[in-house]
């Protein structure tokens, strides 16, 4: 099954599909890189969405609205004003950079995309946000591939 760019292959019908569509990548650009693939169903929620989820649960809360009425503005802002806040929390300099603006040579600083974040960065955030949520009165629940980091690491 495919889901955008990103395929679950979780019976013979699907592998066959997943199959049928690299061979006809290949065939019409001869080169393809392929990420690691995420085993399993417990990494079915990469930290990335989690992030984005645990956002939305707390704007909701915050806000006392249902998660439904959230709008794409709403989330710009949870997300800015979440990542100031880990940002004075932390300190941490990957999560700011600088933007120009290629026709006037104008520039700002402003916070990187979580998408761009590595793994430990994103995990280090999550279990602030996680604390965070909690200070606030909001049990955010772990689960996919944070929730396996997090084990992991009190496995060790």
């Amino acid at each position: 099954m495919t889901h955008g760019t990103a395929w679950t292959v979780n019976s013979e019908h699907t592998l066959n599909a997943y199959i049928a569509q690299v061979k006809a990548d290949y065939a019409e650009h001869k080169y393809l890189t392929y990420p690691k693939p995420r085993i399993g169903a417990d990494r079915s929620l990469d930290q990335n969405a989690l992030f984005h989820v645990w956002l939305t649960e707390l704007w909701a809360f915050v806000m006392r609205k249902d998660k439904r009425d959230i709008t794409a503005g709403d989330m710009v802002g949870i997300k800015r004003s979440m990542k100031k806040r880990y940002f004075e929390h932390s300190r941490e300099p990957w999560l700011i950079h600088t933007v120009t603006d290629p026709f006037t040579g104008q520039t700002k600083t402003d916070f990187t995309s979580s998408r761009e974040w590595l793994q430990g960065e994103m995990f280090n955030v999550l279990t602030w946000l996680q604390m965070y949520a909690a200070e606030a009165g909001l049990i955010l629940e772990s689960k996919g591939e944070h929730e396996k980091l997090r084990r992991e690491q009190h496995e060790v």
